[in-house]
């Protein structure tokens, strides 16, 4: 009986040490060789003093003592004292998990390492529920299946041609499933022609815009034109009390001519005018999600004298102090551009650009194609409904975000037999388009919404051109069969594991002041909401 105690107590024993081993803090000294701009630490582990992937590790936070927590926001500087020093990697556990905290010198200096081989910056935010305190000086990771960020993305600049060429039109779509994340670069067609188009110019470049940031090769294109002796001039969007909605505006103002419209009401447009002579207007704002690629957008290339002309009078009348209320009637109706070709350009909140929307509503005879970041204006849903019950087949693709927040006009909507899918891109939908019976296309800046059709300096165009709508039909349902079948019926948070990859961007996607993994709907699948 005493041997099989003993034997008992043995087995017990090495048990015991065998758990002991692999809970004991392993540690082995590497070479700190590179800290990225997004603050990724590249550690030497096969002492073959070249980053590859699997050794770059994100960065939750710094600690620099026990009462200040610090984000990875401002950190960079700091990191760059480590490099090429010496470091310490402290492991939990051998057979399960991964990484803890960096020792330099034997000294915890606190930077927590959450993820390795993961050399995307928008890595570095895991859900907070997957972080579990398992040990005094460590943290270990743990993920679930379904948190599967996507793999890195080789950064390809297209080129600046237009999706299709109509007489003087060329017509500009922008696909949000070709990017995984937003981009610093110009990389989108529609960017690309605006560079090409700046770097032009000979003699004006006039430009309203509502924003521009993070697009330094626009910036750089448009400080290039002014070295040469183009004179280029701005009009900008300006909150009295807020200030901008995009911190590069300053740099416009420090380098160009400008006029801020300095009002509670929003400068909306993004149009620029080359040399009196050729027009771009865009739905895209000049950002990371914008021009860079990330949210659904179309643009318009116009190279006509005559649109050119009444584009101008509408910039000399904000860049004179006259916005909004204070402007006075600009617009050009059923212009011929062409043969095939028939323009009309509104400017609201001068011109009425609600009735004509509502005619073309009002006269289609089979088919209404939508695809809008807002669809909030009453009078145009009461008249999609309308021609939904006359028999014209209505389709709507609208932006998450937006229609979640207006729950109350989608489900009319959908109440009403209008087939109307929230998309799941990660990145917005953008776009402010109509398409009424092919032929005619519907196009600006400005949403389907009140404040568009009231408040907001905005243009709208409408072109009746066939060949030009079928190209944008044809995009319009590329775009509208990539949203699965589901979200006729549902709606999606803008950030959320469901919207693609909205929790793994580095944006905020739904504006509450919350980033990726912070968010909480990036923490769990319960983030669909069904009709009731």
């Amino acid at each position: 009986m005493k041997e099989q105690f003993f034997y008992l107590f043995l087995v017990l024993v090495l048990c015991s040490c065998f758990v002991a081993f692999y809970k004991t803090e392993h540690v082995k000294t590497y070479a700190l060789i590179d800290v990225d701009s997004e603050n990724h630490l590249c550690i030497d582990l096969n002492s073959d003093n070249i980053c590859s992937n699997d050794e770059y590790f994100g960065l939750k936070h710094i600690v620099f003592n026990k009462n200040e927590q610090k984000t990875f926001k401002g950190a960079n500087d700091y990191l760059k004292t480590l490099k090429n020093k010496k470091v310490t990697l402290g492991k939990y556990s051998l057979l399960t998990q991964k990484y803890a905290k960096i020792y330099l010198d034997n000294k915890d200096i606190g930077l927590y390492l959450l993820s390795q081989g993961l050399a995307e910056p928008y890595y570095k935010d895991l859900p907070i529920d997957y972080i579990f305190a398992c040990k005094k000086d460590f943290i270990e990771v743990r993920t679930k299946s379904y948190f599967t960020p996507p793999k890195k993305q080789k950064e390809i600049i297209e080129l600046p041609y237009p999706n299709g060429v109509f007489g003087a039109i060329e017509l500009y779509l922008i696909d949000p499933n070709k990017y995984s994340r937003p981009s610093k670069r110009a990389r989108t067609n529609a960017a690309q022609a605006l560079i090409k188009n700046i770097n032009s110019a000979k003699y004006t470049i006039d430009a309203a815009i509502y924003g521009i940031e993070s697009q330094d090769e626009i910036i750089q294109a448009l400080l290039n034109a002014k070295k040469r002796g183009v004179r280029v001039r701005f009009v900008l969007d300006s909150d009295p009390q807020k200030g901008d909605m995009y911190a590069d505006n300053k740099i416009l103002r420090k380098n160009f001519a400008h006029k801020d419209d300095n009002s509670f009401c929003i400068m909306h447009n993004k149009f620029f005018i080359f040399d009196g002579q050729k027009v771009a207007t865009y739905t895209m704002n000049l950002s990371q999600s914008g021009s860079g690629g990330y949210d659904s957008n179309t643009g318009v290339i116009i190279n006509s004298k005559v649109i050119a002309q009444v584009f101008s009078k509408e910039f000399e009348q904000m860049f004179g102090g006259n916005f909004h209320a204070n402007k006075t009637k600009n617009e050009l109706i059923n212009y011929p551009l062409g043969a095939d070709t028939v323009i009309s350009v509104y400017f609201s909140p001068s011109s009425d650009i609600l009735s004509p929307i509502l005619d073309e509503i009002k006269n289609a005879k089979k088919e209404i194609l939508i695809s809008a970041f807002y669809l909030t204006h009453r009078d145009i849903i009461s008249e999609l409904i309308n021609a939904q019950k006359r028999g014209v087949n209505v389709v709507v693709t609208i932006d998450a975000l937006a229609s979640y927040n207006f729950r109350e006009r989608i489900n009319n909507l959908r109440e009403n037999s209008i087939k109307v899918k929230v998309e799941n891109w990660g990145g917005k939908n953008h776009q402010k388009n109509m398409l009424v019976d092919t032929c005619t296309f519907i196009s600006g800046s400005a949403n389907f919404s009140k404040n568009a059709v009231l408040n907001n300096d905005e243009n709208t165009l409408i072109i009746r051109n066939c060949a030009l709508g079928k190209a944008y039909r044809a995009y319009y349902f590329r775009l509208y069969n990539s949203i699965d079948e589901k979200y006729l019926n549902r709606y999606v948070r803008a950030e959320s594991l469901e919207s693609k990859n909205s929790c793994y961007d580095g944006i905020d996607n739904n504006f509450d002041g919350k980033v990726d993994s912070f968010d909480s709907a990036c923490k769990s699948k319960k983030n669909v909401h069904n009709l009731h």
